[in-house]
């Protein structure tokens, strides 16, 4: 009885705060002409908020939230992150062939910095599994696609405001990255190939 009233908390917790962003993304855009990347700011600074109000209001489990794990279990989540990054680079250096405006660059296209995304991309994760994923698990019950699915629309979800392709987009990447953590249970190897989805494309020029 207790654990389903925490699931419940929790699926209120996360409908809160996905109303608030879109509330707050049709508040700020009627009256400012904001660059997109503050809204991508303003999911972070919520998502961060929700983590807080779970923290005070469940509990959270780090070993299951995937942020502290086995040696064995990183390595391994490190690996298929690796790989994931692996496979992009090879993908894009072939598709780049023969196409000067494919050049690789280290310069990124857009209003994000390499360096920033260096920290995003791990931050990203973190909410995206420790707070969605993790809690939709206590919502459902259970651990499996069912949950990766719902977190991975969620996800989407809150970026509605870069479009109908970018929302489409995430949702892939959580699928991707919920796969990794469902494999070995450890967000850090789900960082890498967030990092590597989100950051290579833009080197080589696609937006």
């Amino acid at each position: 009885m207790e654990k389903e009233r925490f699931a419940v908390r929790t699926l209120l917790l996360l409908l809160v705060t996905l109303a608030l962003y879109l509330l707050l993304w049709q508040i700020l855009s009627a009256y400012f002409d904001f660059p997109l990347y503050y809204y991508g700011r303003l999911i972070e600074v919520l998502a961060f908020l929700l983590f807080v109000a779970l923290a005070l209001t469940t509990p959270m489990r780090f070993e299951e939230m995937g942020i502290v794990v086995p040696a064995r279990s990183l390595f391994r989540s490190l690996a298929l992150g690796g790989g994931v990054a692996l496979t992009l680079t090879a993908g894009l250096l072939l598709v780049s062939v023969g196409q000067p405006e494919y050049a690789f660059s280290w310069h990124v296209r857009g209003d994000i910095s390499r360096a920033t995304y260096f920290l995003v991309a791990p931050f990203q994760e973190i909410l995206g599994k420790s707070v969605m994923l993790y809690s939709f698990e206590l919502v459902t019950g259970r651990r499996g696609p069912l949950a990766v699915f719902l977190s991975a629309l969620t996800f989407g979800m809150f970026h509605v405001v870069y479009g109908v392709r970018m929302m489409l987009l995430s949702m892939l990447l959580m699928l991707l990255t919920g796969w990794i953590f469902h494999e070995e249970r450890c967000v850090w190897g789900c960082a890498v190939a967030h990092f590597a989805c989100g950051f290579l494309p833009g080197c080589f020029g696609f937006s």
